[in-house]
Parts: structure tokens; C-alpha cells; sequence
């Protein structure tokens, strides 16, 4: 679609003001003069104050091939803001947070597929033109508004909670859903230089701070120093000698922890030692250790020992999680007794090769987004890829119709995605390659059962190959059914092949059993 946004200007005013007097505007959205008259103050610079939200939102128009048809408002929210608990708990410790508010207002863009794939572009328009710092985004429909909330849903937010509504604003006294859409921060290895030597020392004193939580007990180095400062091993070597490295680790700009790496391994084989490694605090929680272990595994692939402390509980529990994650389960540990520290020779030392043949496998870095019209030709392709598959199975039920009905399909999907009853998400790795598809339709049950609302039915599901399944598969299906549960649909029918055994597993993985079954052959 030919989106395109910008900030409101006076000239937009006009049609605005008359999209917030429509009556299905005014039934969900503020039109008080108070509201307008701070749209009008955001369109003149903002040159006095405002009561409005205390003059804290901007307005932006969205357009189609350069014809307006929608209006956004943002906010960037703060521990600063009297916005309740239930968004002060939601707030981003690693980035910004933004709420959101969403109007189309020119009907005839109602009903179209425009509501879910304008927020979504939206969102990457604004990290990518206005603050690549923000990574989490929410929007709070009044519960009455159930169209909105499926077009959030269908954009990618993720429900969180119920809340009633305070304060002067408009909707307050009413039931309104938190929705919220987050994304991973840009997180940066660099590697250290002896000009960052005293910063990473100086991070020590916190690394061995946070040991003290759990091995504080088992040696006198890590007790409370009678100044109250802790001391570190004295790191300076890492930069100096060439068979070690340092790296900074940074969110976004800001230092977020260190990575130390030797050669000093137990098993003269291996190739490198998880030296010291730490994450301060503030990033602490948020999935940041786990994404600079494997960037660091990425960058120096080979043979690797980490040793743990026994007593370090929460080291344990993460490096075998992190490992097994990023090596697919493939890896040794047991215990040892190491020569290099005294005061903790019992170790726990975890083996691994990041070039294992298991690890090309690998499930990639991947997010699910609502289809776009740009997708449906690497969907069309995921689709004929099984059907052929299938048709090896089945020769006359999955007959494979010729390239023609490549294009039927492909014209057949760009119409879906402006159909209410069918709802569409892809997955994309990182650089934007579609890893897998799926369609849902809701439909009523025949009336001969009544299973107490819609069925959402699935057809066409796919994933790139069959590993992909637990992790890919699972992501879309959960996409499509919180959409689909949005709309009233009550139960979930999934169409598999007899002989899709990777794809029948995954299915009884999710709670899904046989409720009946085709038997085909032909008429002779």
C-alpha cells in the first residue's frame, strides 16, 4: 500500500474537524473543543499552554497516493506522567514508550484491510523517521470499541490488561483495554580499547556486587568491603593481550555491561572461554544477556567453554538455557575442578560448537506481522512447495494445476487481505525473507452444532521447512487465534495432510485433536 504520513498542518484542519463530527467518529473519539483547540495549538507551534494532555501530543495525517483519510496522536509516556499503574508497569526499561491513538476517518477506506496495515506501517515510520529508540508502543480502546481492538490485535499489539479510565480525559469511568506492541532494542558488541579499560574496571565493582548475591558465602572476596566499595580482579590484561578480547555492550548509546573472552580452556581442544561477562542492572531481565551471548557466538564461531560457579544459581540457570537455545540442545556439561581460583575450583563447565551441523539449523531471529500485499508472492511460493509435497502423497486429490493457478492464488490472497472474515500473518526474519503464512476464516458452525461462537478455520498454513514448525508455526498460530478470539470466535479448525507428520506433531503439541478425517480415491 502507498502510505504515507506526516504532522498536521492548519491546511489539514478542515477535514480533521470534520471526520471528529461524524457520528462514527464522535461515538469513540473526543470531539470537544478542547481537543481541537490543542490540534490547532499543535499546528501553531505549540506557542502557548495547553489543557489539553498538558499539550504533550502530536498529530499526524496519513494518506493514500496523497489523499488523507486517517489521523494518528502520540505521546511519548514517562514514569513522569499520571498515567496509571497499569501503564506505568509496561513502560520500556530499555528504550521509549509511546501511547497511541488511531482514527480513519474518510469512510470510504472503512472495511478494506486499511485500519490494521496503516498502524502497523505507522509504527515503522516513526521508528524509522522519528525515534529508533522506541520500542514500545500502546494503545487503550474503550471495551465497547471491538472493531478497534482487532484491528490493534491484527497490527501486532497483544493484549494486557483491563483498566478503568481516570482523570479528566475523554472515556474516563469506562472500561478500556491495554494493548501493547514491543520490539527487541538495537543492541551493539564493540570491541574495547585500553581508552576503555577503566570504564569496564570500574563496571567490576558491580559484576562482583552481583556475585555476592548468591557466592558471597563461599569466599571472603566477595564480602562486604569495609570502605563499601567492591573490588575486581584486575582486568587490564584482556586488553593487552592479543589472544584476549574485550567488547562493550550498548543499548542503543548506552553502556550496558562488558564481555571478556580468553583461551584458557579446560580441554586444550576447545577454542575459546567465556572469560567474564556481565549486564548491569538496568538490562537485567529484558532478554539482553541472551541476545549479546549469541552475537558474541556468532562473531567468534569454533569450540567454547563457559564455567559457572556451582553456587551461582542464576549463571547456571541462564547459560544452559542460552547455550541449548543457540546450539539447538547440543552441547556437554559436567563438573570440575579447575586450577585457575583457589577460593572456587568446583566448576560446571558447559562444552559446545557453535559450528555444529545442528546449529545451521537453527531457528533465525524472527517477528509476525499482519500479511501485506508485498508477502503474497513468497506466500504463493510456500504454498506451492507443500502442495507438491502433498501431491507425492496423494496424486489425484493434491494434483498439482499449473502455473495458472499460481496466479489464482496469488489473486486470491491479495483479496483476502481486504476481507474482514479472513485474517493473515506472516512471519519475517531479519532481513525481511517470509519464513512462513498463515490464513484463518471465521465462519459460523452449521446449525446443527452450536460450539458457542465463530470457528476460525485454517487452510493454508505454511512454514519455510519443517524445524520451523515449534517455533515459526507456534508464533503465527497463537497471532491468528488471539485476532480471531477478538472477533468472538470460540474454536480453531486446522486443515493437515494424513501424511504431515512434522505438522500433525505440532498440531497435538497444541492442544488440537482429530475431530474427523477425509478418505478419497476416485470414480471409476
Amino acid at each position: 500500500m502507498n502510505i504515507s504520513f506526516e504532522k498536521v498542518t492548519s491546511t489539514h484542519l478542515d477535514t480533521i474537524f470534520s471526520w471528529l463530527a461524524e457520528p462514527y467518529i464522535m461515538e469513540f473519539w473526543d470531539n470537544t473543543k478542547a481537543h481541537k483547540d490543542d490540534i490547532i495549538n499543535f499546528t501553531q507551534g505549540r506557542k502557548t499552554p495547553s489543557s489539553y494532555a498538558d499539550g504533550k501530543y502530536t498529530y499526524w495525517i496519513a494518506f493514500f497516493k496523497n489523499k488523507p483519510f486517517a489521523m494518528l496522536m502520540t505521546i511519548k509516556e514517562t514514569h513522569k506522567n499520571n498515567i496509571g499503574e497499569e501503564k506505568l508497569s509496561q513502560l520500556s526499561k530499555t528504550g521509549n514508550t509511546y501511547s497511541l491513538d488511531y482514527m480513519i476517518g474518510d469512510p470510504n477506506f472503512f472495511g478494506k484491510g486499511y485500519g490494521a496495515k496503516t498502524l502497523f506501517e505507522f509504527i515503522n515510520y516513526f521508528r524509522a523517521s522519528v525515534d529508533s529508540k522506541a520500542d514500545t508502543f500502546l494503545i487503550d480502546p474503550e471495551s465497547g470499541n471491538h472493531r478497534a481492538k482487532h484491528v490493534f490485535m491484527k497490527a501486532g499489539f497483544k493484549h494486557v490488561c483491563d483498566f478503568t479510565m481516570k482523570g479528566d480525559v475523554s472515556g474516563a469511568g469506562k472500561l478500556h483495554h491495554l494493548l501493547i506492541k514491543k520490539f527487541e532494542p538495537t543492541i551493539s558488541i564493540i570491541e574495547a580499547t585500553i581508552d576503555d579499560y577503566p570504564l569496564v574496571q570500574n563496571m567490576a565493582r558491580f559484576y562482583v556486587y552481583d556475585l555476592s548475591r548468591e557466592c558471597g558465602s563461599i569466599s571472603s572476596d566477595w564480602a562486604m568491603p569495609k570502605d563499601g566499595l567492591y573490588e575486581s580482579f584486575d582486568f587490564k590484561n584482556y586488553f593487552e593481550d592479543p589472544l584476549k578480547k574485550a567488547y562493550l555492550v550498548k543499548v542503543y548509546d548506552e553502556v550496558a555491561g562488558f564481555v571478556l573472552l580468553d583461551q584458557a580452556t579446560e580441554n586444550s581442544k576447545n577454542t575459546w572461554n567465556m572469560g567474564e561477562f556481565f549486564i548491569i542492572a538496568k538490562f537485567q531481565g529484558q532478554g539482553i544477556a541472551h541476545q549479546v551471548a549469541q552475537k558474541i557466538w556468532d562473531m567468534h564461531p569454533g569450540t567454547w567453554e563457559v564455567s559457572v560457579i556451582p553456587d551461582n544459581k542464576t549463571a547456571l540457570k541462564f547459560w544452559e538455557k542460552a547455550i541449548s537455545k543457540f546450539n539447538c540442545g547440543a552441547f556437554n556439561k559436567q563438573i570440575k575442578e579447575v586450577v585457575y581460583d583457589e577460593h572456587c575450583p568446583r566448576r560446571i563447565i558447559f562444552e559446545f560448537d557453535t559450528q555444529n551441523s545442528i546449529h545451521k539449523n537453527a531457528v533465525p531471529k524472527f517477528t509476525i506481522q499482519p500479511s501485506q500485499l508485498s508477502d503474497t508472492s513468497a506466500m504463493v511460493s510456500l504454498s506451492k512447495a507443500k502442495r507438491l509435497a502433498y501431491e507425492e502423497a496423494q496424486p489425484q486429490f493434491w494434483r498439482y494445476a499449473g502455473e495458472l493457478s499460481d496466479n489464482s492464488q496469488r489473486q486470491w490472497f491479495e483479496e483476502l487481505l481486504g476481507t474482514e472474515d479472513y485474517l493473515m500473518f506472516t512471519a519475517k526474519n531479519d532481513i525481511q525473507e517470509i519464513l512462513g503464512f498463515v490464513i484463518g476464516k471465521l465462519m459460523p458452525a452449521p446449525e446443527v452444532y452450536n460450539p458457542g461462537g465463530l470457528t476460525l478455520m485454517i487452510d493454508d498454513f505454511c512454514v519455510e521447512s519443517e524445524n520451523l514448525w515449534q517455533s515459526v508455526g507456534a508464533e503465527l498460530i497463537e497471532a491468528v487465534k488471539a485476532a480471531a478470539g477478538s472477533k468472538g470466535a470460540t474454536q480453531i479448525l486446522v486443515v493437515c495432510g494424513a501424511h504431515d507428520h512434522p505438522k500433525r506433531k505440532f498440531l497435538n503439541g497444541q492442544n488440537l485433536s482429530i475431530a474427523s478425517e477425509w478418505f478419497v480415491g476416485g470414480i471409476v
